[in-house]
């Protein structure tokens, strides 16, 4: 599907000629041709019946002077996102919460397609939320804390906590950032997990100059990169200039995986890495834990996976701090030291589900990622606004909107959020995505002409080399709609039953230990092929089951798709494996010749 509504992002390849030289009658196709491009970009189940979607119930939550409105720290921008820009087969049922009792602005009252808005909201109302209300939470902070408040002291109260944990627990997913310094502590510093993912505070011990997530210090992670106008200066975060981001990147130890750098998939995208973000003068910063053995609640924090191995969060992306990073002093927003040169972390992620199906976190080094000064350009006149300042430029007040680079780089910047939203979500629902992604795939046209034209051919009169790409066009369909780590993830998840998947998943923490000892296996086999022959033979014998769209596609056919697609890849599984035995017993001859 696409991924934005702009011409840019419709990839609109030719300049259209000057519309004064358009005719009326084509100026009238091109607008119709547009509005069929967004209906199928915003609900494709109009133009294929047979389409669905696994709905994501969604809460999120924000405190103090963050809200989900259309001012600067406003989260409009970012609930349209996943609202209107989720993959095909994901719908996010949202439901907006406040801390505080807000207006009905700031909890976006006038826009459509929200499930429930809440203010005055508390985790430990059964009206507000329960362990298994939603599938996902997400957190953004600005207050350090609430004291003061009913049955809260610094952080959230302690039933509410429990809920959180609860939530977690179960598989329910997390999202939590706050700002520099102690910003956003009060809701997410302390839960389980998330308190010791980031920075909640003020490095330990430490004066400003050695404070990295200081507000004015030198070494404070200070984003912004310098704007179309001269010098640093406080509102470059809301010009269409993104920061850079260094992502650590896995691999495998078989076959073209081991030459492939994945990054983690948050910062995977359909159109590549994601690895611009917004900027900003004083991001906090994301971490490793210090210690993963303390327990939470009676439990293990981190818990081990089947094997014994804990699972632990990582660092996954990196933000970068120019040297010499100043402001205006001349500027409503005051002067900033300049800064020492340094890297920061700007995403940590933990996968839970490989810890018993616990629930996956991540989080940010700054809500400024996310909110609208930073993305859609600063309100005129409001606190942000510098253009009291001479030379300011303009681009500032439309942010990413105002270039081609800028949409390019916003793209990716949405791309991150929703990809949040799809990795987050529990195993239920990932099982919901990986049923819905073979109907997305059989009936594309590629792989309805790669299953062939008469699909009632027997599987053992086609050959494996035509199995095998087919299989290749599978993936290859669904990378360009979700980006090639969602499309190795569900061949991953699929291929569970027929292979152990640590010759395949660049993510599997034996995987990382094993390259960083230096001596994985040797890469003499490459499980792919093997795996595409039996995802060819898969989706064949999906097709001779369904050989056109069903109207409306039911459990019962999911149940009938099902069978017939293990019936399939058990017999490509047996048939690749038959020769690849067969090509190594060959080669092993050649060898001892030798």
């Amino acid at each position: 599907m696409a991924t934005s509504t702009t011409r840019q992002a419709l990839k609109v390849e030719a300049p259209l000629p000057p519309f004064d030289d358009i005719s009326i009658g084509n100026r009238e196709l091109i607008r119709l041709n547009l509005k069929r491009r967004l209906d199928v970009f915003r609900t494709p189940e109009l133009f294929y019946p047979w389409w669905r979607r696994c709905t994501v119930k969604a809460l999120i939550v924000t405190d103090g002077s963050l809200n989900f409105g259309e001012g600067d720290f406003g989260l409009s921008t970012f609930v349209r996102t996943l609202r209107d820009e989720a993959p095909g087969r994901v719908h996010f049922e949202l439901t907006l919460a406040h801390i505080r009792n807000v207006t009905d602005a700031e909890m976006l009252a006038s826009e459509t397609g929200i499930a429930n808005r809440i203010k005055s909201f508390r985790f430990d109302n059964v009206a507000h939320f329960t362990a298994d209300m939603y599938d996902q939470i997400w957190l953004f902070g600005i207050e350090t804390s609430y004291a003061g408040m009913t049955g809260r002291g610094t952080f959230l109260a302690p039933a509410e906590i429990d809920a959180i944990h609860a939530h977690m627990q179960r598989g329910g997913g997390v999202f939590a950032t706050g700002d520099h310094g102690f910003l956003g502590q009060a809701l997410s510093g302390g839960l389980p997990r998330v308190r010791n993912m980031r920075y909640w505070g003020d490095f330990p011990s430490s004066t400003n100059d050695q404070n990295q997530v200081s507000m004015t210090g030198p070494r404070r992670n200070d984003s912004n990169q310098e704007g179309h106008d001269t010098g640093t200066s406080f509102s470059d975060q809301s010009d269409d200039v993104p920061q850079p981001l260094d992502l650590l990147l896995y691999s495998s130890y078989a076959g073209f995986l081991r030459a492939a750098r994945y990054p983690h998939p948050v910062m995977c995208g359909r159109m590549g890495r994601i690895d611009a973000f917004p900027d900003h003068p004083h991001e906090g910063e994301c971490r490793e834990p210090p210690d993963v053995t303390l327990p939470f609640g009676g439990a293990d924090e981190y818990p081990v996976d089947s094997g014994g191995s804990r699972i632990v969060p990582e660092v996954v992306a990196w933000g970068r701090v120019r040297a010499g990073n100043t402001t205006r002093s001349t500027g409503p927003n005051g002067m900033k030291i300049p800064t020492v040169a340094q890297t920061f972390g700007v995403v940590s992620a933990y996968d839970g589900h490989r810890a018993s199906g616990k629930g996956r976190v991540v989080c940010d080094s700054t809500w400024h990622h996310f909110v609208n000064v930073n993305l859609i350009g600063v309100l005129e006149g409001g606190g942000f606004d510098e253009f009291s300042s001479a030379g300011e430029d303009p681009s500032k007040h439309n942010g990413f909107l105002s270039s081609a680079s800028g949409l390019a780089a916003l793209s990716k910047i949405k791309n991150y959020y929703t990809n949040i939203g799809v990795w987050i979500s529990p195993p239920p629902r990932h099982a919901c995505f990986h049923r819905l992604i073979w109907w997305e795939v059989i009936f594309s046209d590629r792989l309805i002409e790669a299953t062939l034209t008469s699909p009632d051919i027997a599987l053992d009169r086609i050959p494996a080399s035509t199995l095998m790409h087919i299989g290749i066009h599978a993936r290859d369909v669904f990378a360009r709609r979700a980006g090639q780590c969602q499309t190795l993830e569900w061949l991953i998840d699929w291929s569970r039953q027929f292979i152990e998947v640590v010759w395949l998943d660049p993510w599997d923490p034996i995987t990382r230990i094993q390259l960083e000892k230096g001596d994985p296996p040797l890469p003499a086999v490459d499980p792919m092929p093997v795996v595409d022959v039996a995802l060819g033979a898969a989706l064949v014998s999906m097709r001779q089951q369904f050989p056109f769209p069903p109207a409306k596609i039911t459990e019962k056919h999911d149940g009938i798709a099902l069978k017939a697609i293990t019936k399939g890849a058990t017999y490509g599984m047996d048939l690749a494996a038959k020769l690849t035995l067969e090509q190594c017993k060959s080669f092993a001859t050649v060898l001892r010749r030798q």
